[in-house]
């Protein structure tokens, strides 16, 4: 499910315009659930296939079928987290997005050669430095849901 897998880059992405709910600047860290249609090839990959992936910022428990990753939110960004971390090759409507409270709901769709839709819903605490959310993907082959949290750790570092 390709539409799905950019997902991971950014797991949670919330556009600049929700300024008033966007997380707040610094160095977070998001574990999500490796969705069921993907545990189990994480599970039978190789030792060393896991480590090259460690490299690039992606810790994989395989059996407990979670993903986690850091990354720096800094002003730039925030700023491009509307774009929900597609490629220039995706066709994908302006995600239509509203909020409640601490609560953001998104929808975009997607159209060929990776049609799909999206919906997105991401509650945050009061502080901005905590949120869960989930992601529910559908596309031609089916229907796939991520859930996660992302927490702030500090400071990026330099």
């Amino acid at each position: 499910m390709k539409i799905g897998l950019y997902l991971f880059a950014g797991l949670g992405l919330i556009p600049a315009c929700w300024a008033e709910i966007a997380p707040v600047e610094g160095l977070w860290e998001s574990t999500g659930e490796i969705p069921l249609e993907q545990k189990n090839m994480y599970q039978q990959m190789p030792p060393e296939a896991l480590k090259q992936m460690q490299k690039s910022g992606m810790k994989i428990d395989p059996q407990a079928g979670t993903m986690t990753m850091s990354y720096c939110l800094n002003k730039e960004k925030l700023s491009q987290w509307h774009q929900m971390g597609k490629n220039s090759q995706q066709k994908c409507d302006k995600p239509q997005i509203s909020n409640s409270g601490n609560t953001v709901t998104m929808d975009m769709v997607c159209h060929p050669p990776q049609a799909g839709k999206m919906h997105s819903v991401i509650q945050f605490n009061a502080a901005r430095d905590q949120y869960q959310y989930t992601h529910t993907i559908t596309s031609a082959q089916g229907v796939m849901t991520m859930r996660g949290h992302a927490k702030r750790l500090g400071h990026c570092k330099q």
